[in-house]
């Protein structure tokens, strides 16, 4: 005897899907706000890029340093853009005026980064958790409804239905999706973290080599400038 192939569509329940993945959002925008939902999934694209932002950091971070040798901190932010990390590092230290100010400026910048990061791993950890408790609430409405109908057989199939469905989708979201994305972001932001230290370290080297502490970028410039008419002078 043949048995008929699984009707997968059986497994869609609209309201159900309804019930734990707008609930879970809804759960980690209560407890984190829009900004940081908005972060969260767009930070899923780091998950691709984690590979290649390394490297382009260090080829922009060789350019500005190049730019930087041969013109000055003043034409810093005329790197690329290729790495938007380097280039607002590169544009903070074009714009400080003082080594100790670019030192401030890129460990806020860092801090910057490094709390984005969390806040995106903590919105998926908040969904991973809300996801099984909102499981377990359809699991109640739907048993509510059944209990409701219990006079006539009409309904009992489609509130069973609910009960099973918003538990499974819940156990789905939070094991198989939300959780282990909350961990490799997790990864991703070690990996993240350790390139952003090493440029913001040759940044800030590079910066006390062109302006060393207390010296500002209108001293370096009239020091240049001075420089420049003496030798038009002596020739």
């Amino acid at each position: 005897m043949i048995e008929a192939p699984m009707d997968w569509t059986l497994l869609i329940d609209p309201a159900a899907l309804a019930i734990v993945g707008l609930g879970s959002l809804a759960i980690a925008w209560i407890q984190n706000g829009f900004g940081a939902i908005r972060e969260a999934i767009g930070g899923l694209r780091r998950l691709l890029t984690v590979s290649r932002d390394g490297e382009r950091s260090r080829l922009a971070r060789l350019i500005v340093e190049d730019i930087v040798d041969r013109r000055g901190v003043a034409c810093a932010d005329r790197g690329p853009q290729t790495c938007p990390f380097t280039h607002e590092a590169s544009r903070l230290m074009s714009d400080e005026t003082s080594y100790a100010g670019f030192s401030r400026a890129i460990s806020n910048l860092l801090d910057r980064h490094i709390a984005q990061r969390q806040r995106t791993v903590r919105v998926w950890n908040d969904i991973a958790d809300a996801a099984p408790a909102l499981g377990m609430l359809g699991t109640v409405v739907g048993l509510v409804q059944m209990f409701a109908v219990m006079q006539s057989s009409q309904g009992i199939g489609l509130a069973m239905a609910l009960c099973l469905l918003t538990s499974l989708y819940g156990l789905v979201l939070a094991h198989l999706v939300a959780g282990p994305l909350a961990r490799r972001l997790e990864l991703v932001s070690a990996i993240e973290a350790e390139w952003q230290e090493q440029t913001a370290s040759r940044m800030l080297a590079l910066a006390r080599r062109e302006y060393p502490d207390g010296t500002d970028h209108g001293r370096v410039l009239d020091l240049k400038k001075g420089a420049l008419a003496g030798v038009a002078q002596a020739s």
